[in-house]
């Protein structure tokens, strides 16, 4: 990765390039390609943005995108160290609303964390832009996943276990990242056995100065079963604006909390007692029947 000045732009702009050692395997080479294509697809304020795609005199690829001249969300992470309540919820609101650009494209990005999460000096504030898609696919092929990527401390516990996945794995990556900002703790730090019997962590009123209201939206985002989750990004933004009174035009639809599934369970679970029950009864009626 460098750093260069365009003059075109009249900005500042970072390049990466594919490592020599890598550029001779196809497969490397069209994941790297297949990164800027994503990138250059969802072209918004919150996703890194790509100017340019090319290849070197060498036959080394590389593309132009965005610079980020703040770093990323993992440099203001401090251990045991919470940051203010909305400061955190900022930053979550936008690495969501870039998360959803991507989702509406069809992409599921397979590893956020504080890490991938750019900041950059726009318009006097600070932006954050999603990032690192080098891991991420399409939704329509993510149902057949077998190969375990992403960061166990925000991974969930479907991809780890190398099932299929939709944007509730995201849902669950940016839950953990919002858990991190707001209570200076990760979710869980156990590698990935502490995916093979995944729980909830405390709330994170409980370890942190943060209001009550945002544990139950936090934590069904952060829910082990999938179905158990908000459906999508957008729906989980609506939830943390609601808990904690943020802007009303930002909101979208809130769904109901996770009883729908458990209810649709206890339905299940009634029918098939009443089948029983029935294909019971009727064998003791034909068994009486023919003992008279």
């Amino acid at each position: 990765m460098w750093r260069y000045h365009d003059d075109e732009l009249e900005s500042d702009v970072a390049v990466k390039a594919l490592a020599d050692n890598w550029s001779q395997r196809l497969d490397i080479r069209e994941r790297f390609l297949e990164e800027a294509r994503i990138l250059r697809r969802a072209d918004d304020n919150h996703v890194v943005r790509v100017y340019d795609i090319g290849e070197t005199d060498s036959g080394t690829p590389y593309f132009v995108m965005s610079y980020a001249d703040r770093g990323t969300v993992a440099d203001l992470v401090a251990e045991g160290r919470p940051m203010p309540v909305d400061e955190a919820l900022d930053l979550v609101r936008q690495a969501g609303r870039g998360l959803a650009v991507l989702h509406r494209n069809g992409i599921i990005h397979r590893d956020i964390k504080p890490q991938n999460l750019l900041l950059r000096t726009a318009h006097n504030r600070t932006e954050l832009l999603v990032a690192d898609l080098g891991v991420a696919k399409a939704s329509a092929h993510a149902s057949g996943l077998t190969q375990v990527v992403g960061t166990p401390s925000y991974m969930a516990p479907e991809q780890a276990r190398g099932e299929g996945i939709d944007v509730r794995a995201d849902v669950h990556a940016l839950g953990a990242v919002a858990y991190v900002l707001l209570t200076g703790r990760l979710v869980r730090d156990e590698g990935l056995n502490g995916l093979l019997d995944p729980r909830l962590p405390p709330a994170p009123s409980t370890v942190a100065d943060v209001p009550a209201a945002l544990d139950p939206v936090i934590l069904r985002a952060l829910a082990p079963r999938a179905d158990d989750r908000w459906p999508g990004v957008d729906a989980f933004l609506a939830g943390l604006d609601r808990a904690h009174g943020g802007d009303p035009t930002a909101v979208t639809e809130l769904h109901d909390a996770p009883t729908a599934p458990r209810r649709q369970r206890a339905l299940v679970t009634a029918l098939l007692a009443a089948v029983v029950l029935a294909a019971a009864f009727a064998v003791s009626y034909v068994v009486t029947g023919q003992v008279r």
